[in-house]
């Protein structure tokens, strides 16, 4: 039998889906945000969509500097990403608090979050605001990942019986402060 979702839930049967760290730096200073409501938009040019609450410190950042860089982490980062979620930039330095590091960006002024599995720079090309969150679209700048985490997929299983060791795969959010790590792949 299925019973029906309550609209304010209902974007949960969309996860899981990655869990971010979003940087951003502007005007000198530098704030890291959690989010997972970002999905690729289009191949060609390679971008993404970002929805952003307005309300947040990383909103008025990513609107001014244009640029970011969404850092991909694994299991190992569970309690920062939570920590990132939780607190606003505007009152806290995140990045000290949590005892991430900070990488210097390859194409974007933004840093990377050295901890992480796979980093992808972007610049943001249009915003709209169709409902109460804004939706960033950025241009993929470049994307870079750990190779053993990732070879044109995540790689959940290295061969038949063999699987990836749970710190090379991304932390996927499925709401709150529920997670999980991703099963085993099924090819056809």
């Amino acid at each position: 039998m299925k019973v029906e979702i309550p609209l304010g839930q209902a974007h949960r049967l969309l996860a899981p889906r990655p869990a971010c760290l979003l940087t951003t730096r502007y005007r000198g200073q530098v704030n890291v945000m959690a989010i997972a409501w970002v999905c690729p938009a289009s191949l060609e040019p390679p971008l993404v969509m970002m929805a952003v609450h307005p309300s947040t410190y990383t909103h008025d950042m990513l609107r001014r500097s244009e640029e970011a860089v969404l850092n991909i982490p694994g299991r190992a980062l569970v309690e920062q990403v939570v920590a990132c979620g939780e607190a606003s930039g505007q009152d806290v330095d995140k990045i000290a608090k949590t005892g991430l590091t900070l990488d210097s960006g390859h194409r974007v002024e933004a840093p990377w979050i050295a901890e992480c599995l796979a980093h992808i720079e972007c610049v943001v090309v249009d915003v709209m605001a169709p409902g109460d969150h804004s939706l960033f679209v950025a241009e993929i700048r470049g994307a870079w990942a750990e190779e053993e985490a990732f070879a044109g997929t995540w790689r959940c299983t290295q061969g038949e019986d063999s699987e990836v060791d749970e710190e090379l795969q991304p932390l996927l959010h499925l709401g709150g402060k529920r997670f999980c790590l991703p099963g085993k792949a099924i090819a056809f």
